[in-house]
């Protein structure tokens, strides 16, 4: 008997069984109130319940698994799931933590447990559980720094912490206070790892956060001057998703036929904020803070300093309105922000370039980029991490490869080092502190962002990458996770489509960073892409992965008018293979290069590309090959024509065939500016 239970929250404590997977087939049940008892273990071993009754140190975790409800309405306690098939891992606080915690929390000494309110008893159970569904639960030596990939009970992500203590011994900290006095407890459903603390993440407001921090006052009065505070205290769950959403949806029909796969447990939004401390203020722009309590005391001195700089930075910003996105201190404030709540680990995404292997992350290989929109002017961030690069760095600039490797040669402009302190995740969204001041400089648009641009999928949709779904490894099978409509607020699908997304981390396969988007049905999906760095012609490029017997065809359209957009060439083939006349696609020569440069040249003159030599199929040791003799991966010049940095443009999709289990792939887009496919230098083929 296989026994999956699936958790989701409300409220972050609204913990549900929503999936069971019966012998012998499939068999879905709805969100339920109550743990049935068939499903129960008689193993010979202990369960995590069991083992909470034997262990007398961990009596009061125990008294408070036993009152938590699974949801608002449930009969069933969160001991009863303990007691149930799963892999969870615990963080289990003793009970002089329990007790520690409770009489700080309530002021007093030798506080009643028993008196503990259901609110309390919740937040200390949810936080220190994690249900991995398929994937095994942790045991300490798979513990890395940053962030774990699953969320807790509480619907908050929970963050590895080492350190050295007394000893020289190395400890490990959960969420940074909590640390693990007894490790790698192995229960039947799970593994379970005492602390010494109660796991207890901050309530606070990204905002509020960063005005609690004791050397980020500058940049904490920066956001109340203009308005950004505001933003920033957003509240971060959609309640309404919470409440209605189903628990699951149609997978894709060539994976799981009709069987339903789970739908996102939240959609979440959030903030980032990359922040200079006060002493990068100080050094930087020559001022000195005076403060009492933590608090700056001469603010009236040193702002109108801080104002002047960023009207040296943004001259054409003419506003006197601090709240206006013409002023030269919100665009300076608003380039520090994006939209996405993205945990530290998170960040960059590794899996398939070229010299990395998956279960060896600290391995780093060749750089990887992710971008990402900026709360004011439509203005960009890139990010980078790699094995040359010393950390990770906000707006690079790498002038000169070897493209034999990918290497870099010339690097005139280092990047702004991003620090994980610690003590940086809010309820929604994160800070990271940065060694150098951040401006949006002419250098940013003219040669950082100078170049081709490739976006994975999943960058362009901020609620994925805010809930936790950016890089999650596969089930067994990569079943996939249906994406009920609505969920995403920057692509949109007719009532027709059924949307899938699979993701393949840990897993052998090709996409770009290891996951992709397959949309059946008689399919219609209209996507926000992201701008431009600078105004001038880009070809836009989708990447692909054909499949004669899977994949259909669908026609573009392209334009600035959501509602009304203008086809683009002919429809879409994604069945066709490279040797269609449609392609003329052939492998490269080992020894003729000119014979390879026609190949391309042959290629373009129909719309088409090779794929990049940058990423080829996953892999747990060091990815080597590519896919440019593959005759089934390739790019699709979609579009060429003059983009504007201020302007958003969308695409559709909208399939063309009466066959309604064909697919629509969606992997990543290009942007690749005329400089650079039509400049003096050849493209490179990464």
């Amino acid at each position: 008997m296989n026994l999956r239970i699936k958790i989701t929250q409300q409220r972050f404590h609204h913990l549900a069984v929503v999936l069971t997977l019966l012998f012998g087939g499939y068999a879905f049940t709805a969100c339920q109130d109550k743990v049935d008892e068939s499903n129960m273990y008689t193993f010979t071993g202990k369960l995590m319940s069991g083992y909470l009754e034997t262990d007398e140190n961990l009596s009061d975790f125990l008294y408070l698994v036993k009152r938590v409800k699974l949801s608002d309405a449930s009969e069933s306690k969160v001991y009863d799931l303990l007691s149930a098939r799963g892999n969870f891992t615990c963080f289990a606080p003793t009970n002089e933590a329990v007790e520690n915690y409770l009489d700080s929390l309530y002021n007093t000494t030798g506080y009643d447990i028993t008196l503990t309110p259901d609110s309390t008893a919740e937040f200390i159970v949810n936080n220190c559980l994690i249900d991995h569904e398929n994937s095994p639960a942790l045991m300490s030596t798979e513990f890395m720094e940053g962030t774990i990939e699953r969320q807790s009970f509480a619907g908050r992500f929970v963050t590895i912490n080492f350190d050295t203590i007394a000893g020289g011994r190395t400890a490990v900290y959960i969420d940074k206070y909590s640390r693990i006095t007894a490790s790698d407890i192995e229960v039947e459903n799970g593994v379970l790892h005492k602390v010494n603390k109660v796991v207890a993440p901050t309530t606070s407001s990204l905002s509020s956060l960063i005005e609690a921090t004791e050397n980020l006052q500058v940049f904490s009065n920066l956001l109340k001057v203009t308005g950004y505070a505001e933003t920033l205290n957003a509240s971060f769950r959609d309640m309404d998703y919470e409440r209605n959403h189903p628990e699951t949806g149609l997978g894709c029909p060539t994976e799981t036929g009709e069987t339903p796969v789970p739908t996102p447990a939240h959609r979440d939004t959030g903030f980032t904020a990359f922040v200079e401390s006060d002493s990068v203020f100080e050094q930087a722009f020559g001022i000195v803070l005076e403060k009492e309590n933590g608090q700056i005391i001469n603010w009236e001195e040193v702002f109108p300093i801080i104002e002047q700089k960023c009207e040296e930075f943004y001259p054409d910003a003419k506003s006197d309105d601090y709240r206006s996105d013409e002023n030269a201190v919100h665009q300076f404030v608003g380039y520090h922000l994006t939209n996405r709540s993205v945990a530290w680990n998170y960040l960059l995404i590794h899996y398939n370039e070229q010299g990395y292997g998956y279960r060896i992350p600290e391995n780093l290989a060749i750089d990887v980029w992710c971008y990402y929109p900026t709360l004011t002017q439509d203005r960009i961030l890139k990010l980078m991490e790699g094995k040359q690069i010393q950390g990770k760095r906000i707006n690079r600039y790498v002038s000169e490869r070897n493209w034999k490797n990918f290497a870099e040669v010339t690097v005139p402009r280092e990047g702004i080092l991003i620090h994980n302190d610690g003590d940086n995740a809010a309820l929604n969204g994160y800070f990271y502190t940065i060694d150098d001041i951040l401006v949006y400089d002419d250098d940013v648009p003219n040669k950082v962002l100078n170049e081709r641009m490739r976006y994975d999928i999943c960058d362009l949709l901020p609620e994925q990458m805010s809930s936790g779904y950016r890089r999650i490894t596969a089930g067994s099978a990569a079943k996939g996770m249906n994406i009920p409509a609505g969920y995403h607020s920057t692509m949109h699908a007719s009532s027709e489509s059924r949307v899938v997304f699979l993701p393949a981390f840990g897993y052998s396969w090709a996409n770009y960073q290891g996951d992709e988007y397959n949309i059946v049905g008689q399919y219609d999906v209209t996507i926000e892409l992201p701008h431009v760095p600078y105004f001038g012609t880009y070809e836009f490029r989708i990447g692909m992965q054909n499949v004669a017997d899977r994949r259909g065809m669908c026609q573009l359209y392209f334009g600035t008018n959501p509602k009304n957009l203008e086809a683009i060439g002919q429809p879409l083939d994604m069945r066709i293979y490279g040797e269609n006349p449609q392609i003329e696609w052939e492998e490269d020569s080992r020894d003729d290069e000119d014979y390879n440069t026609e190949i391309e040249k042959r290629m373009r003159i129909h719309g088409y590309m090779k794929a990049p030599r940058y990423f080829g199929t996953g892999s747990s040791t060091a990815t080597t090959d590519n896919f440019r003799n593959n005759n089934r991966v390739f790019r699709r010049i979609a579009y060429t024509g003059t983009f504007d940095p201020h302007k958003t443009y969308y695409l559709r999709m909208k399939s063309v065939l009466e066959n309604t289990s064909t697919q629509l792939f969606i992997d990543y887009f290009e942007w690749c500016p005329k400089s650079v496919y039509n400049g003096v230098d050849e493209e490179d083929d990464w």
